[in-house]
């Protein structure tokens, strides 16, 4: 009897993906990029599931961007006992929005905040990120067709 993938059950579907990285077999040689090629075979996923100890972390992608907040306002000259304690705050109550959320809040700014937000987005894109190196990527794989569980 054979099963699609759909009727994996989620242990055999969490087994599967462990077993299969693509970054151990993601080869532009085999498959360059814009291209496809037929599969047909059979393979058997044989072993045991297993996770670690869970734990927490802070909901956000902070990366480097609080050591960055944090050198602006040394390198502005900001002085110790008014501004750091106000634009931390509002650090903290933007950097807490999601998307929807940053969203709302820039539907919210007057029309001469948002001309100043956009020009401020915009320097930061072209001075910023748009001076960051590349990163060469590659192309995305998808499977496009059927698993069956034999």
């Amino acid at each position: 009897m054979t099963k699609t993938l759909d009727s994996l059950s989620t242990i055999e579907l969490l087994a599967l993906a462990q077993a299969v990285r693509l970054q151990d077999c993601n080869d532009e040689v085999a498959l360059p990029p814009v291209s496809s090629a037929p599969v047909d075979f059979t393979c058997r996923v044989k072993g045991t599931v297993e996770r670690g100890k869970g734990s927490d972390r802070a909901g956000t992608n902070r990366a480097r961007t609080a050591e960055a907040m944090i050198m602006l306002l040394v390198v502005s000259g900001v002085t110790r006992e008014h501004s750091p304690a106000k634009l931390i705050e509002a650090w903290k109550t933007f950097g807490s929005l999601d998307k929807k959320g940053m969203e709302a809040r820039k539907n919210s700014l007057s029309s001469d905040e948002l001309a100043l937000f956009n020009q401020c987005s915009d320097l930061f894109q072209s001075e910023i990120v748009d001076q960051i190196a590349r990163i060469p990527a590659k192309g995305g794989v998808k499977f496009r067709g059927d698993v069956e569980k034999v």
